[in-house]
């Protein structure tokens, strides 16, 4: 990832072969708790070395409500946060993906890194556990994410 910020038209919407969506719900919990974590996640791959800049994929925070509704952008790794009460993405994720971490009665975190796409999805009980899932899988699972989204988007030339 490089240093700099990536350019895009703002006059149209960004080629969702450049993003890695990073989904929260659209209601005001997951605003007010869910953002956030998404803005610490976009900092973490922002900062991470396991994602060249060849890749030219850059993580964008979106709701569930638009990305369920972009069949290009479903496409893309996929990293959604928030119980699937909150968000629509991570209950579509929740009977798809395998299980990667997981701490009874605290968190979860789902992610397929082996076939498909590489989507990932993680929550918790509470809003601190959630935040506790996110920092798991920011120290545990991101490189190997990152790896796989950079991998895919110089096999199928969307870099």
């Amino acid at each position: 990832m490089t240093d700099s910020t990536p350019t895009f038209d703002l006059d149209m919407s960004p080629s969702p072969r450049r993003l890695i969506p990073v989904v929260v719900g659209a209601g005001p919990r997951s605003e007010l708790a869910d953002r956030p974590l998404a803005r610490g996640i976009m900092e973490a791959i922002a900062g991470s070395d396991d994602l060249p800049p060849t890749a030219d994929l850059h993580p964008l925070i979106v709701t569930d409500l638009w990305y369920l509704n972009d069949r290009e952008l479903m496409l893309q790794p996929t990293i959604a946060i928030g119980d699937p009460e909150q968000n629509a993405a991570s209950a579509f994720f929740g009977g798809r993906l395998p299980t990667m971490l997981m701490v009874e009665e605290q968190y979860r975190v789902l992610m397929d890194q082996d076939a498909g796409i590489g989507h990932a999805c993680l929550w918790g009980t509470s809003h601190a556990a959630t935040v506790t899932a996110v920092e798991a899988f920011i120290e545990r699972c991101l490189p190997a994410f990152l790896q796989r989204a950079a991998l895919r988007s110089t096999a199928t030339g969307e870099g």
